[in-house]
């Protein structure tokens, strides 16, 4: 169903003059123009910004970013890996776990190294470096010359030196937020400890692949067409697209995908009619990414490791996955239903719920749901391994998830996240009273009101080569959204139904059309509505392409 939205919760940019001006100085479409005035570029910044908004150079970008001191040392420890030599790679469960685990990977194999992986169980062992896996390795009698840890390790002191007490070298790629006892691997490389601005915004991949481009531990040219596994990872992982070098990750790693996508990945595409061709960072976050997630949060991230390295039937992997993803999206309905009911029924809980028969590996997705729609604090709890109870905080703007989790820290098994979204093990006997310690602080936590950036932008104004002009400030994401547009509503709604079974609208503006997916309801609503907020894209078909105009809103009166 469409959203409605109230006028003051939009901020409404209307172009003016010098929006004009500034087309000329950049030589780009009045349109993209527009679009940069909303970021805060104006004439006298247009130089600067250029390189950093308008399609940015990711050679450019990558000189000026700086991991810390940890990279050089990681690159001494890695030099001395030559053929035949034993290494581990040990990551986690989700899409940016995955990428970074393969990609190691395959810089391992590159060196004629012998490799494997291991990603821990989500239900079973919860995120993290855990000290009995490396007690695994150690007694496996397989010997271990490296063991390389991604997208977790900075806070897993224990497991870093029960790894060292076993002469395992233990080489630390993580991104995550960094307090109190870090890791004392023979090398720790996060850019939250001692990197820059750039090399905090990076997801475990990007640390990754950036370590490799700046040491040049492979070639660059093997470098860029394995940079598909950054790109996916940087979108899944939402870490911001205003910086220029995830922008620039992004494109480049489709680009790949484009020209030659991984075995698995076809198959994947192929899967759910996806043409390669046209991939892009919404396909990928709202297609491909869910697909790969689902492995991990409802069975083994395994699965979708077998995409990436093939092994067996590839189709049938994706299958699996393709299904496992429909069952996700089933029981992530049915538990939004619960958590509505919950919320509506006055409870004693409003912010703090917990299922006993909801799988936790699903409950991060939902998690983000209920608190994007409702702008609250969420946190959704079910029970894991015995003792052990999971939960996963979502907060909105202005609220830290981090600080939250931080205060009753003493009382958890283990936690960790970032500002805007955490997770944590609780013992069950401690359950009832870590709820209510969440439930007053959630309660109490107060969010930054924070307005939507639109343009005022009339449809009849709009053309494919405008929007394919201003795609050049994309990808887009968290950051640097898509834009959004306004138009006026000037009378009698103009609208007629759509579809097999006519549940979605198509509205007629300026005589444009914008369509309404799942509008049905506005054909029968006797309200007017001021405006509507709309977005452009490029829609495919049969090898044509054409623009098209997505409702996302209705803007109404508060009367």
């Amino acid at each position: 169903m469409i959203a409605s939205c109230l006028p003051e919760k939009l901020r409404v940019w209307e172009p003016d003059n010098s929006t004009e001006h500034l087309a000329r100085k950049l030589n780009c479409s009045s349109f993209m123009a527009s679009l940069l005035w909303m970021r805060g570029v104006d004439e006298e910044a247009a130089a600067c910004e250029r390189k950093k908004w308008i399609k940015p150079d990711l050679d450019y970008w990558l000189d000026s970013v700086d991991l810390g001191p940890a990279s050089a040392k990681a690159c001494d420890i890695w030099s001395g890996i030559g053929e035949g030599a034993n290494v581990v790679v040990y990551g986690d469960y989700d899409v940016d776990g995955i990428s970074s685990t393969t990609f190691m990977m395959e810089l391992a194999l590159q060196r004629g190294a012998r490799v494997r992986y291991y990603i821990p169980h989500r239900y079973n062992q919860g995120y993290g470096f855990h000290p009995s896996v490396v007690k695994a390795i150690a007694g496996s009698g397989c010997k271990c010359d490296l063991l390389v840890v991604v997208d977790c390790g900075t806070q897993n002191a224990d497991a870093a030196l029960y790894a060292k007490s076993c002469g395992i070298p233990v080489i630390i790629f993580d991104h995550h937020l960094a307090r109190g006892k870090l890791a004392a691997g023979d090398a720790l490389i996060n850019p939250q400890i001692e990197g820059n601005e750039l090399a905090r915004d990076l997801c475990a991949a990007g640390v990754v692949w950036c370590w490799a481009w700046k040491n040049e531990i492979a070639p660059r040219d093997w470098l860029l067409n394995h940079l598909d596994l950054a790109a996916l990872a940087t979108v899944a992982d939402c870490v911001p697209m205003s910086s220029p070098v995830n922008r620039a990750i992004v494109r480049e790693g489709i680009a790949a995908m484009r020209r030659s996508p991984r075995a698995g990945l076809q198959a994947l595409m192929r899967g759910m009619d996806m043409d390669p061709s046209s991939i892009d960072s919404d396909s990928l976050a709202m297609r491909i990414i869910p697909c790969l997630n689902a492995a991990g949060r409802l069975e083994l991230a395994d699965l979708a490791m077998k995409l990436f390295f093939p092994k067996g039937d590839v189709w049938e992997h994706a299958r699996k996955l393709i299904e496992l993803n429909r069952r996700r999206r089933d029981l992530s309905t049915k538990i939004i239903n619960d958590v509505d009911a919950g919320i509506s029924s006055n409870a004693r809980y409003r912010h703090v719920l917990f299922g006993r028969e909801w799988p936790a590996g699903v409950l991060s997705s939902v998690a983000s749901h209920v608190c994007a729609s409702r702008d609250v604090p969420i946190v959704l709890a079910a029970p894991a391994q015995p003792p052990l109870v999971r939960g996963t905080l979502r907060v909105p703007a202005g609220v830290d998830a981090e600080a939250i989790l931080s205060a009753i820290s003493n009382d958890l098994a283990s936690w960790g996240g970032h500002r805007m979204a955490a997770g944590f093990s609780v013992n069950a006997d401690k359950w009832d009273e870590v709820r209510d310690k969440l439930e007053e602080l959630l309660a109490n936590a107060k969010g930054t009101a924070v307005k939507e950036d639109i343009l005022y932008w009339s449809p009849a104004e709009l053309d494919i080569t405008a929007w394919k002009d201003a795609e050049r400030l994309g990808p887009f994401g968290v950051g640097n959204p898509h834009p959004r547009l306004f138009c006026a509503n000037k009378g009698r709604i103009n609208a007629e139904p759509l579809g097999r079974k006519g549940n979605h609208i198509r509205i007629f503006v300026e005589g444009c059309e914008i369509l309404g997916f799942s509008g049905e309801h506005l054909l029968k609503s006797d309200f007017s509505p001021s405006g509507w907020v709309y977005k452009p894209r490029i829609n495919f078909w049969r090898y044509s392409e054409s623009l098209q105009l997505v409702l996302e809103k209705v803007v109404v009166s508060g009367s």
